[in-house]
């Protein structure tokens, strides 16, 4: 199940859990365009913590309220898991091998790939094509977690009436809502920023700093300019919600590459005008919704 890189996923509810809130997002693509059939963002009343296993309550009671309130009508939904929660890796395999055989070779190697015990392994993986480092192989991404974090993330949603149908990586999700080209990715929220990364191979490579609460606005941009360090993009969308005054000019300045507030409903017909006030805020939640559609 994890990992599913948007294989049947289109037409699912797309769900981020924030640090601070529940953002939903269903779109339906019909002759290639997308339109939002069902959206929500419901603000969290006490901010989640790293560790929220011991106490989901609260989650479960945002979640029904967020799916209430976005009026879809399937309860299926495609859910990511952090970064910080899955390791992906690409491993280079024989050409010509089924599925099978391609799960048995890395099940075979996934204590040397992954530090999880294999009876706490959950692991997909996806075909991406010819390698270019070894002829007659294949290039394969492969994603890998803790089995219990998916059977929790399960659980949540099955109490608050929902089924979690789809889970992938978040930063594989995301990618679909970028323009082609190198570019990355800036997440801004309140509680930090996470800057979003894929190498040639797609491997997503995901960098996190946390901010303290009094940190002022000047403070927390030098810190996000850090997560840069050894990263070369040919551009940088930024979403957050709301954009903090001069970070775009400020980021593009210190990086020198083009910056621009990214929209994460681009391409995406939206009749709400409310949600084009938090559609930056939506970046993920879109890209689940709109994964298996593209």
């Amino acid at each position: 199940m994890l990992g599913r890189f948007g294989k049947d996923a289109g037409s699912l509810l797309g769900v981020e859990i924030a640090h601070d809130s529940i953002r939903m997002l269903q779109v339906q693509r019909r002759q290639g365009r997308y339109r939002v059939l069902a959206w929500a963002q419901e603000a969290l009343d006490v901010p989640l913590h790293a560790d929220w296993s011991k106490d989901y309550q609260p989650l479960i009671k945002a979640l029904r309220s967020a799916y209430l309130r976005s009026g879809c009508k399937r309860p299926q939904v495609a859910v990511a898991l952090p970064g910080a929660e899955v390791i992906c890796k690409v491993c280079s395999l024989p050409a010509g091998l089924t599925a099978a055989q391609l799960e048995e070779r890395l099940l075979a190697d996934a204590e040397r790939l992954f530090p999880f015990p294999l009876e706490d392994l959950a692991m997909d993986f996806q075909v991406m094509g010819a390698s270019p480092q070894a002829e007659g192989h294949v290039d394969v991404l492969v994603a890998a977690c803790r089995q219990r974090s998916l059977e929790l993330l399960e659980q949540v949603f099955e109490e608050a009436g929902l089924q979690a149908v789809a889970v992938e990586v978040d930063s594989i999700a995301l990618r679909r809502v970028l323009p082609a080209g190198n570019h990355a990715l800036l997440r801004v929220e309140s509680a930090g920023a996470a800057l979003h990364t894929w190498s040639d191979t797609g491997l997503p490579q995901r960098q996190e700093v946390r901010f303290a609460p009094s940190e002022p606005c000047e403070a927390r941009l030098e810190r996000a300019v850090q997560l840069f360090r050894g990263v070369t993009p040919q551009g940088l969308m930024v979403a957050t919600q709301p954009i903090e005054p001069g970070w775009i000019d400020g980021l593009q300045q210190r990086l020198g590459i083009p910056c621009d507030q990214f929209r994460a409903l681009h391409g995406v017909r939206a009749d709400v005008k409310e949600l084009s006030l938090v559609a930056p805020s939506m970046a993920l939640a879109c890209g689940l919704a709109l994964g298996g559609g593209q």
